[in-house]
């Protein structure tokens, strides 16, 4: 299901509200939007808000930055925006999202082992891009455009998935297609780039542990 996720910046926190119930902090100013950031713009394997908490207590999906869900952090669903309150959640009516800070970043292309690939702003910065492939992050360059790949440089030493084959190499672990702004950086990938790669990747492979292994160029015996 599709979320976003809002918690307070602790810069702006000037009634000491972060972490604390609904009933607090509706005696200290209230549930202020502005005060809040967004961590988060994205799908995740989850059908209610239980499941959204515990997910996000135990495995960050691609692109979160934020910590663990906590309370005074909010969940904007379709049904509307949720308060984490001690227990449960709080439906709250009148949470302005347009004043929490947005997410900057750059929109990427996130491609997984066994699905469809999808789009999404991932915030600017290192460690954005290491949480979103899950370790040190290797940059390759197989298109003939200025898209390139971000994956995990120690996916295949590290055992993950195999993912796709790009030109008779292997990738394993989730990969980002991602635009070179021409100085180093990163920049968004155009409607078309998003179509291209998406057509590319839309149809999951299945690579075995052993191809996986044969590609990383030597073999680990176990003693």
């Amino acid at each position: 299901m599709k979320i976003k996720v809002y918690q307070i910046d602790h810069e702006k926190d000037a009634w000491n509200v972060m972490f604390m119930d609904y009933a607090f902090t509706r005696k200290h100013g209230g549930v202020n939007p502005a005060v809040y950031k967004t961590v988060f713009d994205g799908n995740v394997d989850a059908n209610n808000l239980e499941e959204i908490f515990a997910l996000l207590n135990t495995q960050a999906p691609v692109g979160y930055n934020g910590h663990s869900l906590s309370v005074s952090d909010i969940v904007e669903t379709e049904e509307g925006f949720h308060f984490c309150d001690s227990f449960g959640f709080k439906k709250l009516d009148d949470f302005d999202s347009t004043q929490a800070e947005p997410i900057t970043g750059h929109r990427m292309l996130v491609v997984e082992p066994h699905k469809e690939p999808y789009e999404m702003v991932i915030s600017e910065g290192l460690e954005p891009l290491q949480q979103a492939v899950g370790g040190i992050i290797d940059c390759t360059y197989p298109f003939d455009d200025n898209t390139f790949v971000i994956s995990n440089d120690e996916a295949k030493c590290m055992g993950l998935d195999g993912n796709r084959r790009i030109y008779g190499s292997i990738y394993a672990g989730v990969f980002l297609i991602a635009a070179d702004d021409g100085y180093g950086g990163t920049a968004d990938l155009t409607d078309e780039q998003v179509e291209k790669y998406t057509e590319m990747f839309r149809e999951p492979e299945d690579i075995s542990p052993e191809e996986v292994q044969d590609d990383m160029g030597f073999t680990v015996i176990g003693y």
